[in-house]
């Protein structure tokens, strides 16, 4: 029997297969033909099993030297979108669907649509159903992606503008050009050594924190801070004791391990302890608080409060995360001291951060841990990412050795200080007495401010309709267990990043806009 074969293309017919490639002229040229074959494969213009022209072919079509075709197979047989035979050719690799997953069935959904793959159910462990059912981007992200603010009232964020950053500049410059190679090896997981010994020595003078280099542990933000807490003392089931209302990315990461959440109203003194249920407080190993400044309320914690939440953590064997996110900026009267100050029995945790004092992007903060958890930290941080990049944190330690970072906050304090007073006076000839409430604690990048009379129901129209006029608000609702839809409206407003004239204007399109869904 004479089996009869298809004709085979001419080598001619083959390589106009591929003649009309689109070159979109970024990058190297060998790079933009891989692209283009790529995205012809994907697409279906190219079928899967179809062979494809010889380099040396393809290249007088193209015009380009056989050389720079040779490299843009290369990738695309080492990713699999093509396969070589020897003596027979290159062909696109069989079974290749539209998403680039060989030997996926697809499906079309009406005759002439592209097919679908045909995905299986996703199986996640609990901790992923958890992070896909309840989202831990906060409400503030979610707002910013609408639309470009022209005045954004975002809380807790640095000036990028206004401040000058040459001293840190220089400092990367001087690292970049002086330090030896080691520099850029792989560090400590517990962070640099000479980084660790600045900050012990500022903590010292500005925190009356005082901790050895080995009790400090440098880690990626203070999410990073958090999420290695959480790993280390917290099960599922596990009760974590909370402000009421709270920083919600602090509860997030504590939901997302499974933890009931065990709220401590909060009033002018800080949380209290006494309107927590005495059987729930037993249960809870950890508490999260932030007493210098609490977020978003902007109380301190009184100090017989102090000491009862001491007590509570010695009685309990529990453990106390001091998030003390801006400490740095107190406006009027002594700093106050750190609850780690006070610790005797090696139960806090203090977490400080350069994201509000620098850069956010810089994304390093630091814990101080008891010494015994010191290994055990150390151990969860080499995990986690082995370390903090070294090369920010050597220069990190020359701008605090040098004096520069102190000098640098001193001028941010006065930028920002001037801008409370401008937010607080434009509240007060906007809305006159009693209209906009606020505690003033003379700290921090933000104030709370409550509108009596406005119910928080309106949230959704008071945020578009002040998006909409180029105005970012943003609400403190979401950082209660229980938001109270009867309750009068507050708002978290940031300052540090407004010029005194965007302040000003930005409260009056705010009450105007209050105006006229009240």
């Amino acid at each position: 029997m004479v089996s009869v074969l298809p004709p085979r293309p001419a080598l001619r017919e083959r390589a106009t297969l591929l003649r009309d490639l689109p070159l979109d002229g970024q990058g190297a040229l060998y790079d933009q033909i891989y692209r283009s074959i790529r995205d012809a494969i994907l697409s279906g213009r190219v079928a899967a099993g179809t062979r494809l022209p010889t380099t040396r072919a393809l290249a007088e079509e193209l015009g380009v030297s056989r050389n720079t075709v040779v490299s843009a197979f290369e990738p695309l047989q080492a990713e699999g979108y093509v396969v070589s035979r020897v003596g027979a050719g290159t062909f696109v690799a069989p079974q290749l669907d539209p998403e680039g997953h060989a030997g996926r069935q697809t499906s079309g959904d009406r005759k002439g649509e592209p097919s679908r793959p045909a995905h299986p159910p996703v199986r996640l462990s609990r901790y992923g159903q958890r992070l896909a059912e309840r989202s831990p981007r906060t409400p503030y992200d979610l707002l910013e992606a609408q639309t470009d603010l022209a005045i954004d009232f975002r809380p807790c964020v640095p000036d990028l503008e206004r401040l000058s950053y040459e001293a840190w500049r220089r400092h990367l410059a001087r690292t970049a050009h002086y330090a030896p190679p080691l520099a850029f090896d792989y560090a400590d997981p517990s962070g640099v050594p000479e980084l660790r010994e600045a900050i012990a020595g500022y903590l010292a003078r500005a925190r009356a924190v005082y901790c050895e280099p080995d009790e400090l542990v440098v880690v990626g933000g203070v999410a990073q801070a958090l999420d290695l807490a959480t790993r280390l003392f917290v099960d599922p089931g596990d009760a974590v004791l909370l402000e009421d209302p709270h920083y919600l990315g602090a509860r997030r990461h504590f939901e997302a391990a499974g933890a009931e959440i065990v709220g401590a109203p909060v009033d002018r003194e800080g949380l209290d302890l006494g309107r927590v249920d005495r059987e729930a407080l037993a249960q809870a190993r950890l508490a999260y608080v932030t007493p210098s400044h609490q977020y978003p309320t902007g109380v301190v914690l009184s100090l017989r409060r102090r000491q009862a939440l001491l007590d509570w953590a010695g009685a309990n064997d529990a453990y106390v995360v001091e998030d003390d996110y801006d400490s740095e900026f107190r406006y009027k009267g002594r700093a106050i001291p750190s609850l780690k100050s006070l610790d005797e029995g090696g139960r806090v945790l203090y977490v400080g951060t350069f994201s509000k004092t620098l850069l956010p992007s810089m994304r390093i903060a630091y814990l101080v841990v008891p010494p015994a958890l010191r290994n055990v930290f150390r151990n969860a941080k080499w995990l986690a990412d082995w370390s903090t990049p070294s090369f920010e944190q050597h220069a990190l330690a020359r701008f605090l050795e040098s004096g520069d970072f102190e000098r640098h906050l001193r001028r941010a304090r006065t930028l920002y200080g001037t801008s409370r007073e401008v937010l607080v006076e434009a509240l007060g000839a906007a809305f006159g007495d009693g209209a906009a409430r606020f505690d003033d604690s003379g700290a921090g990048l933000h104030l709370l401010v409550r509108f009596p009379g406005i119910p928080a129901a309106r949230l959704r129209a008071i945020v578009e309709r002040a998006s909409a006029r180029g105005v970012g608000v943003y609400p403190a609702a979401p950082s209660y267990l229980k938001p109270d839809p009867g309750a009068d409206l507050e708002l978290v407003m940031g300052f540090a990043r407004l010029s005194p004239e965007s302040i000003r204007e930005g409260v009056g399109i705010l009450a105007d806009v209050l105006g006229e869904v009240r």
